[in-house]
Order: structure tokens, then C-alpha cells, then sequence
């Protein structure tokens, strides 16, 4: 028989009553909050700082690109650590410690003064994230909504480009006007608001008599935490759907993230000035926004996501090329920036959900942590990569190859990974 991956024990027939609202939307609002300001102000803005910090220190494009590797690299590294915490620990006691050392990480990078501190207090500030944002929201998601996880997992995902659209024209108006230094400093309050925020609100996981159906158990003696269910760290690693998952995702994150990093800087070098290089990338995280909201939510109704994820690969190649060309047109960044949105904007929470119905439950966030980790060995290398191509050509147009040859080569692969069983759900 099979069984199926999900969030609560289905209590025994009793008495209902309505709730009026399901408190899983209060543990989303707060990680919602959280999220567009930590992931807005981190990973989402960085590319912000990378003219202004070449033209104070005089350090090369690589040299700056590099400190996007450590601030990924360092989740990655000790993403399954974190991952194991939220599984024992709680996200919400994680929140007492990631959200302090990210802020303080923050002060300390508005007064450094050589190359070694950007990329010290950078890891600093990752490994504080890793602590409490994506990692810890994905957990959330998945541990308090079963029938709309989805949903769910679409509005955690629009929350991270919402970081982008939102935090990412703030940080490069405060560069703009009072200069890098002061940006991260209004950044370090920011991130530490909105985490009080989010302790308010956050609940580590259902009672038994709660769940997303839009109903609460009356019954008495229910209301203790749920029981979760799914495969051991080991009993994933044995299986090929998780590596061919992995790898697909490798391939994937390889282009997105090392693009994230050079975005803003890419538009500058095509001649576009300094806000609308940032407009541009906070109208791509816009238009992700938009699509997860709408669109997200069916996401649920496809068997294997994995074939989703292939589709949106496509979709990615396809604006690459088109910017590549273009040259960077105006028309052409407008087709690219569409068939991006459309491509990759359903990644996040097509992750969340392949995994979590893969191998369930129990361990999700030790599991997540740990593919993750695989996903760093990608990510650290895209933007060095990226950046010393530049150095050296003046241009990105042999990234934007080698970036549509992988992300086409993570559509097979995502194909394949669509065809393996699925080993929670197999008898």
C-alpha cells in the first residue's frame, strides 16, 4: 500500500468545529516577512554593491564575484548542519541566534577595509542566514500545510523574488545616496525588525488537531505535536532519484545563481545605467512574484514536478540565447526577462516538493540541507567563473553560452529523474 507524504496523522471521526483561520497563515505571514527583507538584502542585492565596491577599493569584477561564492558557499557548506538543527532544534529558536549574528555581520561589512573582511563577514552573514530563512521556510511550508503545500510553497518562493523586487531598488537608492556603508547598515536593522516579526508569529509545527483543510479537531487529548513520517539521511542517499536530482539542480542553480550575481552587472555592461540595470532585475523578481501567485498553485497537480522543472530549463536557455543574440537590446532583454520569469520562478517550490514527496517528511529540512550542500559545488564556481570571463573579455557572452549549454543539459536530466520511482510512495 502506498503511502503518501504528509504533514499530520488523520485524526479519528469526531465533532467539528470551523476555524475561522488556519494558523499556519500566521506562521506564513512571518516567514514572509522575514524572507523579503533577509533574502532581499543578502543574496538578492549583492550585485548592488559590486561597482561601488570595485571603484573604492579598486578590486576586480572577479575579486567582488567571489564573495557571492562565499555567502552561497557557506549555506552550503553547512547546509545539512542547519538542515539537522531545524529537524531537532525548531526554526524558531534558530531565529535568537541567526537573526542577531546576521545583523552584526552587517555593521561589520559597513566598516571593512580589505579584501579578506568582504569575503569573512560575507560567510558570516550566510551562515547566520542559512540559520533563518529559506532553508527554515521550506521546513515550515511543508510541515504545516499538506493539502495547500503548493500554495504554500509558491507564496515562500515569491517572497524570496519579492525580496529582490522590493529590497534590491532600496539598497542601490541608499547607495546612490549616502553610499555602500551606510546600505549595509539600514540593511543590519532591517534584517534584525523583521525577525522580531517573525518570532511573534512562527510556531515550529501543527498540534495533531490542526490542519489545512479549513477544520480543527475538538477532541481531547490531541493536541500534541504531529507525527511525521519518511525516510532516513541514509535510506536517500541510497536511492538514484535523489542524485538525479541533485544533479539536475546542480546544473540549474550553476546559471541562476551565478546570474543573480551578475546581473545588475551585466545591464551596466550593455549600457544601461545604474538604476535601470537594477530595475530591470527587480522587474524579472517582479514578474516571479506574479506568476508563483497565480500560477504556483497548480503545481500540486502534476504528478512528477520533475517534468515541470524540464519545461522551465528550457524556458531559461531560451533567454539566455535571446540575450546573447541581441547583444542586450532593449527588446531583446524584454523576451529574455519574460522567458526567465516563465523558466525559473517555479524552481524554488518545485525543489520543496519534489523532495518532500520523494522521501517524506521527517527528515525534509536534513535532506534539503544535504542536496543543497551538493548544489554549493555549482553555485561557489558560477559567479568566480562569470566574473574572470568578463576580466578577461570586456563581455559576457561566452557566460551566456556556457550558462544556456548547462541549464540545457539540466532539462535531461530533470527528464530522466521524471522516469525514476519515487521511493516514499513505493510499496
Amino acid at each position: 500500500m502506498a503511502v503518501e507524504a504528509t504533514t499530520y496523522e488523520p485524526p479519528p471521526k469526531r465533532r467539528w468545529r470551523v476555524s475561522r483561520i488556519y494558523y499556519g497563515w500566521y506562521v506564513l505571514f512571518g516567514m514572509v516577512v522575514a524572507l523579503v527583507v533577509a533574502e532581499g538584502v543578502t543574496i538578492g542585492s549583492l550585485s548592488a554593491y559590486t561597482q561601488p565596491l570595485e571603484d573604492h577599493f579598486g578590486w576586480s569584477r572577479a575579486q567582488v564575484s567571489m564573495g557571492f561564492s562565499v555567502t552561497v558557499g557557506t549555506i552550503g557548506l553547512f547546509a545539512p548542519f542547519i538542515g539537522r538543527l531545524i529537524d531537532v532544534v525548531g526554526p524558531r529558536r534558530l531565529m535568537l541566534i541567526g537573526a542577531p549574528l546576521c545583523g552584526a555581520a552587517f555593521v561589520l561589512l559597513a566598516f571593512m577595509t580589505q579584501l579578506w573582511q568582504w569575503y569573512v563577514y560575507l560567510g558570516l552573514s550566510s551562515l547566520a542566514l542559512g540559520l533563518i530563512a529559506y532553508i527554515p521556510a521550506q521546513a515550515l511550508a511543508v510541515r504545516w500545510f499538506d493539502q495547500r503545500r503548493a500554495v504554500a510553497l509558491s507564496i515562500i518562493g515569491a517572497s524570496v523574488w519579492m525580496g529582490q523586487l522590493v529590497m534590491l531598488p532600496l539598497v542601490q537608492i541608499i547607495i546612490s545616496s549616502l553610499g555602500w556603508e551606510d546600505a549595509f547598515i539600514y540593511s543590519a536593522m532591517l534584517v534584525v525588525g523583521a525577525y522580531i516579526v517573525a518570532f511573534i508569529f512562527v510556531r515550529d509545527q501543527p498540534r495533531a488537531n490542526e490542519s489545512d483543510s479549513g477544520a480543527t479537531s475538538a477532541q481531547d487529548g490531541s493536541s500534541g505535536p504531529i507525527a511525521l513520517s519518511g525516510l532516513t539521511l541514509g535510506q536517500t542517499l541510497r536511492t538514484p532519484l535523489f542524485w538525479a536530482l541533485v544533479f539536475g539542480l546542480m546544473l540549474l542553480y550553476f546559471v541562476v545563481f551565478g546570474w543573480m550575481s551578475q546581473g545588475v552587472p551585466y545591464y551596466q555592461s550593455v549600457g544601461f545605467s545604474d538604476t535601470w540595470s537594477a530595475q530591470i532585475v527587480s522587474l524579472t523578481a517582479g514578474g516571479a512574484v506574479v506568476w508563483l501567485l497565480t500560477a504556483g498553485s497548480q503545481l500540486e497537480r502534476f504528478r512528477r514536478p520533475e517534468r515541470i522543472a524540464a519545461v522551465g530549463a528550457l524556458f531559461v536557455c531560451g533567454s539566455l540565447m535571446v540575450l546573447y543574440a541581441t547583444g542586450g537590446s532593449i527588446p531583446g532583454v524584454g523576451v529574455a526577462v519574460v522567458l526567465y520569469v516563465v523558466g525559473f520562478a517555479a524552481t524554488p517550490p518545485l525543489e520543496a516538493l519534489m523532495l518532500s514527496r520523494a522521501f517524506g517528511l521527517k527528515n525534509f529540512a536534513t535532506i534539503m540541507g544535504t542536496a543543497f550542500m551538493f548544489q554549493t559545488i555549482a553555485i561557489v564556481f558560477s559567479p568566480i567563473i562569470a566574473g574572470s570571463i568578463y576580466d578577461r573579455n570586456g563581455n559576457y557572452d561566452l557566460v551566456l553560452m556556457i550558462y544556456a549549454i548547462c541549464v540545457a543539459a539540466s532539462c535531461l536530466v530533470f527528464l530522466v529523474a521524471s522516469r525514476l520511482p519515487q521511493p516514499f510512495q513505493r510499496t
